[in-house]
């Protein structure tokens, strides 16, 4: 078989569903992480990954003991595929703006988190294409936003959709699932470890997050595998947990969504995977499942299930390497 017929037979074949898979194990360099960044089974992107590389008839990733890593032709079908979503997402948006006249109003209710991490360039890019819809953006806590959508006070709200507390009475799009990861200083000794369990990590001062809901959720999973972190700072600022990380003072598990690798002073800050069943952080948009949307609300939601795919892209871009 010529290249030519190989390469016509794999560009009839693959999907679009096979080079996600394929970018996320890629970015997160293992197949259980790059499962939690999409939502399925690590078992599905197992297959995708195989079924890829018999098209390709090429060895994309070489399989060592601690993930997986690019091969040369590897890297090389990266960046193609990469511009190969770019360019589906160019068409999906095409495809919107011809509503770009839609005119209306909307009320968007977001977390702390979602403000200060997410929401700036997905609005930046919805006025864009909607210049006449009026986008009003009010900040509140998680219980205010369940409230408040159900008695109309606000239209969408974009939060971390997994803290949810009262999921029958809301219909949800997921935008971004973002790994939770061990931050550490650098040069810390358990970046040396082959593997970092939970109970590793109980034995050291924890940092704990106080802002959306984060100690509850820290809890819940901590307490589903009988441990407990040594609690010895509480904060709501990130910025001083990544400071205090960054001088020794303790280690925390956040999500990659908030992860920088440096401190306001200039400090290095690490990441580690966690050997533990630790849920992934969910953001994406939630509304009434019984309200009759407004124009505007309902543009918005059909835009941010388009532009999903182009967040899910920009979490993996941005996403800290696997440890080496």
């Amino acid at each position: 078989m010529s290249a030519r017929t190989r390469a016509e037979k794999f560009a009839a074949s693959v999907t679009l569903r096979q080079l996600r898979y394929f970018i996320a194990v890629a970015e997160t360099g293992k197949i259980t992480g790059a499962a939690t960044m999409v939502g399925i089974s690590p078992s599905v992107i197992t297959e995708a990954i195989a079924n890829l590389e018999a098209l390709a008839g090429a060895k994309l990733f070489d399989r060592l003991t601690r993930g997986l890593e690019l091969t040369y032709e590897g890297h090389g079908f990266l960046a193609h595929a990469r511009r190969i979503l770019s360019a589906v997402e160019g068409a999906g948006m095409a495809v919107i703006r011809s509503d770009s006249e839609t005119e209306g109003t909307m009320t968007l209710a977001v977390t702390i988190t979602v403000m200060g991490y997410f929401l700036a360039p997905l609005v930046a890019r919805f006025q864009r294409m909607f210049p006449n819809i009026e986008v009003r953006i009010v900040e509140v806590e998680r219980p205010a936003i369940e409230a408040g959508l159900l008695a109309g006070d606000y239209d969408v709200a974009l939060m971390l959709s997994s803290n949810l507390s009262d999921r029958k009475h809301f219909l949800s799009h997921t935008l971004v699932n973002s790994l939770r990861r061990l931050w550490l200083p650098a040069d810390h000794p358990l970046l040396h470890r082959d593997v970092v369990t939970l109970k590793d990590v109980a034995m050291l001062p924890y940092i704990q997050l106080l802002i959306d809901d984060a100690e509850s959720s820290t809890a819940s999973y901590w307490r589903r595998h009988n441990l407990k972190p040594n609690i010895t700072i509480r904060t709501e600022s990130v910025e001083g947990i990544r400071s205090l990380i960054a001088n020794g003072q303790g280690v925390t598990i956040l999500s990659d969504m908030m992860y920088r690798p440096w401190s306001l002073e200039g400090d290095r800050i690490e990441v580690r995977e966690v050997a533990a069943t630790i849920p992934s952080l969910t953001t994406g948009i939630v509304w009434p499942r019984s309200a009759q949307l407004s124009v505007g609300a309902q543009t918005f939601i059909n835009f941010c299930r388009t532009d999903s795919e182009v967040m899910r892209m920009q979490s993996h871009r941005t996403m800290p390497p696997p440890a080496a």
